[in-house]
């Protein structure tokens, strides 16, 4: 495959860069608590299986967006691009609204190559980690899962298409990368990161569901029967203060695990955004075009803050205990 300009800027274009954060944060947030109950930090560790945990996230955008794009093509719906306006289809599943593929500067062949390239590039770093750290005996289970999860979403068994993309998504969103990042500092399985990542876990579910309603007649198009369809928009929306509820009470928890409680102001940061969320769906504001983006803007921003501000909260811990 041979790498041009325009071919990269595609690339870069389709993986989303932006989105990366909703692994990558996470991730961190398990090694920082592993740091903080008590186990040495392994940096060189922390540095390669962060790079894994990048070129497993580009795996996963880069083919999910492939999936939409040539699904899209092979029912014969336009999916062209007009300057300054939205795609035909909108589809938060591309960044760029499908641009670089309809541009032609990189196609559907060259792109899912660069994604299993990118998934066969962090399996060695799974192996380094595994048999040379000596990281634990879960270790290739973990990063095996990690390329799994990714793939059988949009291809394989094609979670997304059967109403279980939702539940794959927030088990390698919102679990794996915190228990990953855990587990590989301290070679040792808890229920500590599944606690603390709880209210994560319960809002990249109620995330995903919402960034499916922009999509709705993508998804339709392309017989992707996820939730949202199955259930509805109306219905789909009315999950929305439920679940945004469970997840401010799975904070609770966390006040018993012996972390100082001045650092439990940072967590107002991130329900700021969830209730300014919340609100715009309660007023109805999902309706539109303009408040819908606006709604899973704040709804994007208010999940990515909770792995940050929990992050924060054990930084304290880590600071005030030495």
């Amino acid at each position: 495959m041979n790498l041009n300009k325009d071919m990269l800027s595609g690339w870069v274009e389709l993986s989303g860069l932006p989105k990366f954060t909703t692994t990558l944060i996470p991730f961190l947030l398990g090694a920082v608590l592993a740091w903080a109950d008590g186990y040495a930090f392994d940096a060189v560790v922390f540095t390669i299986s962060l790079l894994a945990v990048f070129l497993l996230t580009d795996f996963c955008f880069v083919l999910n967006a492939c999936s939409v794009y040539a699904d899209l093509k092979q029912q014969g719906i336009d999916v062209g691009y007009v300057t300054g306006t939205t795609s035909t289809l909108h589809s938060t599943a591309v960044s760029g609204r499908f641009d670089a593929l309809v541009k032609g500067r990189i196609s559907v062949n060259q792109a899912v190559t660069g994604a299993y390239l990118c998934a066969l590039a962090a399996f060695p770093l799974g192996v380094l980690l595994h048999f040379y750290f000596n990281t634990g005996g879960l270790t290739l289970l973990l990063g095996l899962l990690g390329i799994f999860i990714p793939y059988s979403y949009s291809r394989g068994l094609r979670f997304s298409y059967h109403g279980l993309g939702e539940i794959a998504l927030t088990a390698g969103v919102g679990w794996l990368t915190v228990f990953s990042g855990y587990y590989l500092q301290s070679h040792q399985a808890s229920w500590l990161p599944t606690i603390v990542a709880l209210p994560l876990i319960i809002d990249a579910f109620k995330l995903k569901l919402t960034r499916e309603i922009p999509d709705f007649d993508c998804d339709l198009a392309i017989d992707r029967r996820n939730l949202a369809i199955r259930l509805g928009k109306v219905t789909t929306v009315r999950l929305y203060l439920p679940l945004t509820v469970c997840s401010w009470l799975a904070f609770i928890p966390i006040l018993f695990l012996d972390v100082p409680h001045i650092g439990f102001g940072l967590l107002a940061i991130p329900i700021f955004f969830t209730a300014k969320s919340l609100i715009a769906v309660q007023r109805g504001d999902w309706k539109t075009a303009e408040g819908l983006s606006a709604i899973t803007e704040n709804a994007f921003t208010g999940m990515i803050l909770i792995p940050v501000a929990l992050t924060g909260i054990f930084v304290v811990k880590i600071v005030l205990s030495a």
